[in-house]
């Protein structure tokens, strides 16, 4: 089984989200590292979960640390393949420990942000992706970050249903999608729905 895009999933912070996601083939697997995020996932956790996992690459995500504090973070999670931050200039500083970055940008700055395109080209050197979130539910449509992706690697997280998903992905350049782990309603038990109905929808059948 594989999948016909690349996928990322941000936030997981529960096991039955981390096997599920595996067992799609989704390509990046993405936790929280920082002791006051909400999904944040510690050391002795994270080991516990990844022991399950087979095939994915794993990312370390970041919203407001520091590159020395993310440095030392990264010290208790050896198995970690990307990086993701919020903040630009903090990638000169994570070359040095020569791993991909995701740059996460809001989506918001798609509509409100003029530079935005000048702050792609100047850290596009250091980026293995940038990747546009929805961070108040108020999203612009998907088409300025669509044409982005003529110039840059750009991972859609906003606007996604199993409706269009095909579609944005046959009219664009797009490296991939991103979409969002939840919560569990109890240990063990996860209701699949909305992140099921976009991976179901692109799955590569055997048979093709």
């Amino acid at each position: 089984m594989a999948l016909k895009s690349f996928v990322k999933i941000s936030g997981i912070n529960n096991l039955s989200d981390a096997r599920y996601c595996a067992g799609m083939t989704v390509d990046v697997l993405g936790f929280s590292f920082e002791p006051n995020h909400p999904n944040y996932m510690d050391p002795d956790k994270f080991t516990a979960i990844i022991e399950w996992l087979s095939g994915a690459d794993f990312c370390a995500e970041f919203e407001n640390s520091t590159a020395e504090e993310i440095k030392e973070t990264l010290q208790q999670y050896p198995d970690i393949q990307y990086i993701q931050i919020r903040n630009p200039n903090l990638l000169p500083a994570l070359q040095l420990l020569q791993k991909p970055n995701i740059l996460r940008l809001p989506a918001e700055t798609l509509d409100s942000n003029q530079n935005l395109g000048e702050l792609m080209e100047s850290s596009s050197s250091d980026v293995a992706f940038f990747l546009f979130e929805d961070d108040d539910n108020q999203a612009p449509d998907v088409d300025m970050a669509l044409t982005l992706a003529e110039q840059f690697p750009i991972l859609l997280g906003f606007g996604l249903t199993k409706e269009n998903v095909h579609l944005i992905l046959e009219k664009s350049n797009l490296k991939g999608i991103a979409l969002r782990g939840g919560d569990e309603i109890k240990p063990g038990y996860k209701d699949f729905d909305d992140l099921a109905d976009i991976l179901e929808t692109l799955e590569i059948d055997d048979l093709e």
